[in-house]
């Protein structure tokens, strides 16, 4: 249990998820920030500092970390920590158990302006049409739901959005005071429409 103002409230485990370049990482420092006490763990950082890569990744759903030992990790962080938990990564619905979740958000961002964010890191163009073809196909959402469930499950577009906005709207969920919703963003039937489906889906 963690005091909140003048009452007091269960303590949460969020996944913060999603691909690159839809706002990860900073939605999570800011929810840490207006929750004190609470422990943001970035799954990737965490299996590199854990040596839990993997060379060989063919039988690991494509991934190149330990499935296995990051769950231990993240279970071993759960059981330890007494305040909020903040799990963070695009690897969080293969790592993370959904019988210690509170709430799964996941992140979307539209294929439009994530041509700007990737050209920014110096993507390749490779590596920019996959990811891109990804968020269009929604693969994040789609792993964390079958991982999840729908009622541990919300989605939140922050195009065009600051990050104070998408703090808001992540805060609001937590607190109950928003219902949470997930299978309302298609960017598919958006690209289609624009006609851009070769310039996004087709190599």
């Amino acid at each position: 249990m963690v005091v909140w103002g003048s009452h007091v409230r269960k303590r949460f485990q969020l996944v913060i998820t999603g691909g690159p370049g839809v706002g990860k990482h900073t939605s999570a420092r800011l929810v840490a920030k207006e929750y004190p006490g609470s422990k943001m763990i970035d799954i990737n950082k965490m299996a590199i500092a854990n040596n839990a890569i993997l060379d060989d990744d063919d039988d690991n759903f494509g991934l190149s970390i330990d499935v296995k030992k990051v769950r231990r990790l993240i279970d071993y962080e759960a059981k330890t920590h007494r305040n909020d938990l903040i799990l963070l990564g695009h690897l969080a619905p293969y790592v993370v158990n959904p019988s210690k979740l509170s709430m799964a958000i996941v992140l979307r961002r539209s294929p439009y302006e994530l041509i700007s964010v990737f050209q920014k890191r110096h993507y390749s163009p490779e590596k920019t049409r996959e990811n891109i073809a990804s968020e269009i196909l929604g693969i994040t959402l789609f792993d964390s739901l079958k991982s999840f469930g729908k009622a541990k499950l919300a989605e939140i577009d922050t195009t065009g959005e600051t990050p104070l906005q998408t703090l808001d709207k992540i805060v609001s969920l937590l607190q109950e005071n928003s219902r949470p919703r997930f299978g309302y963003i298609d960017w598919l039937s958006l690209v289609i429409r624009n006609n851009d489906v070769q310039r996004f889906l087709e190599y």
